[in-house]
């Protein structure tokens, strides 16, 4: 088995471009971040952690990633906050849940919402969104 350099770089780049060009994040005045600091005003969105499965056969290098997807709003309104953070989880599903990637080096085989949730953070007022996306590419 010959290993190959984990993709986490190709995909991660290709997600914050897809959610930069979300016309429905626009609409929703979220930024995507790749790290924010304690002045980035809210709401945001950051790409958060990829996790691999190797998926190789004798015949293919692949690959399962699956990437954590974090959303923040902060909102003293309970129900206002999250119902916010709903639709920008939305947003940014609709813009990651294709097969239209054009990776270099890859493949795009199947993309899935692996799920999704949203909670209260520790900072009162402060909502926390999390959507996992998981990405089968194929190491070309």
């Amino acid at each position: 088995m010959s290993y190959f350099i984990l993709p986490f770089y190709e995909i991660q780049t290709a997600i914050y471009q897809k959610l930069k060009a979300s016309p429905h994040l626009q609409t929703l005045g979220v930024e995507v971040y790749d790290t924010p600091d304690e002045n980035t005003p809210y709401p945001y969105v950051t790409i958060g952690e990829p996790y691999s499965n190797s998926l190789d056969t004798k015949t293919n290098n692949c690959e399962q990633v699956t990437f954590t997807i974090h959303a923040w709003r902060k909102d003293n309104d309970e129900s206002t906050g999250k119902r916010i953070l709903y639709k920008i989880l939305s947003a940014c599903q609709q813009a990651l849940i294709s097969r239209r990637y054009s990776i270099n080096g890859l493949t795009v085989l199947d993309v899935t919402r692996n799920g999704a949730q949203v909670f209260d953070d520790v900072e009162i007022g402060l909502k926390h969104g999390v959507l996992t996306v998981r990405y089968k590419v194929q190491i070309n």
